[in-house]
């Protein structure tokens, strides 16, 4: 008969496990099935869940079941004020089998207010621990008489009250996903947000900027509006990469790199023959050191622009992106224009700018020129 009565067990169980409830984590509804499942095959006429409360002081009914009545309610909710040495009791995290519930010392703050009411005489209270915390119990109640529980019976409570146990974790991760998607649909319309007044003040910006250089009465002023206008281009560049990316911590260089070219070609190109030798390995720059090497970077290209090449002329722009062999970025940039003044370094702020953003990302700049052309080296 004790094997019979295993194998029911073990059918209910694994008729249970199949449920869709545990993976949606309703539990609610997962309880129902759990509670009419015991009182029928326990042959008992209570059951009941109970979850603790975030700071352990009170229990609050999820769900119990009267198979004399074949009713279910919510109601009731014990507090650890009312009932401390109880409460001390279920915090051992052990199951609590009590085949005569009246006469057990720890019962005795629920002898008047719950075990007589209730006709209960004999109970099974099996805690539900999930990472090591209670976070609830689930009740086993036999009424009218005295019972001795089985250890198949209280297995089979053990396996019921895991079931439930896996469920209310899943609901648990859900809220959390629910949680974290929300988060992830906020942050997407405030990145959203902020890249659009971002792009808009550039626009506005570089805008105004062209405005005055178009009004410049000399060579000098257009000059300085030209070489503001190029800065502004070049974060407008950035910018655009880091959105388009979808990855805010880091900026594809390479990329960037062909963009910024393009633009640049767009803005100082017309009449000139630039013939572009592109060598960049696919890298990822992170954002704070993104933004000082894009200013390098378009100081350097648009000092070649301007200076290096010549109308009528085969001009040539040779870009290098890799890793070295000390795992540092390096950026080679090389020209075929008439190199550098030996006095490079003293006229204008061109290479000022330069030599303070690379010190901003704790890089080295190496230099090289000729009548042949000039090759900066940018290692960080």
């Amino acid at each position: 008969m004790s094997i019979n009565r295993s194998s029911i067990f073990l059918e209910v169980i694994e008729s249970l496990s199949k449920s869709p409830y545990i993976n949606e984590g309703d539990d609610l509804s997962m309880a129902k099935e759990i509670l009419y499942s015991a009182t029928n095959f326990l042959k008992i006429s209570r059951a009941n869940s109970w979850i603790m409360n975030e700071d352990s002081s009170s229990l609050n009914c999820l769900l119990a079941y009267d198979i004399k009545t074949d009713l279910y309610n919510s109601d009731g909710e014990l507090n650890a004020s009312d009932l401390p040495y109880w409460f001390n009791h279920i915090n051992r995290n052990d199951i609590i089998i009590s085949s005569d519930a009246r006469k057990e010392p720890f019962n005795k703050e629920l002898l008047d207010s719950y075990l007589i009411p209730l006709n209960i005489y004999s109970m099974m209270e099996v805690p539900i621990l999930s990472g090591g915390k209670l976070k609830g119990i689930v009740c086993f109640e036999n009424t009218e008489n005295l019972r001795e529980w089985s250890n198949d019976e209280q297995h089979f409570a053990l396996a019921l009250t895991q079931l439930l146990t896996l469920t209310l974790e899943t609901k648990e991760k859900n809220i959390y996903r629910d949680e974290l998607e929300k988060l992830v649909k906020e942050k997407t319309v405030l990145i959203a947000e902020i890249n659009h007044r971002v792009k808009n003040n550039l626009a506005v910006i570089t805008a105004l900027i062209r405005a005055e250089s178009n009004r410049s009465k000399d060579a000098y002023h257009k000059d300085l509006f030209d070489n503001l206008l190029s800065k502004s281009i070049s974060l407008s560049t950035l910018q655009s990469s880091i959105y388009q990316s979808h990855n805010y911590k880091e900026v594809n260089f390479s990329e960037f790199i062909k963009t910024l070219i393009s633009n640049l070609n767009d803005t100082y190109g017309h009449n000139l023959n630039v013939r572009l030798n592109l060598n960049l390995n696919e890298l990822n720059v992170d954002v704070l050191n993104a933004i000082p090497c894009s200013l390098i970077l378009n100081e350097i290209f648009t000092n070649a622009y301007k200076y290096a090449f010549k109308v009528g002329k085969e001009n040539t722009l040779y870009v290098d992106l890799s890793i070295n062999e000390v795992d540092k970025i390096q950026i080679i940039i090389k020209d075929n224009g008439p190199g550098l003044t030996e006095d490079y370094k003293s006229i204008g702020t061109g290479f000022e700018l330069i030599d303070g953003l690379t010190e901003q990302i704790d890089g080295d700049l190496e230099v090289n020129t000729s009548n042949q052309g000039t090759e900066i080296i940018l290692t960080f």
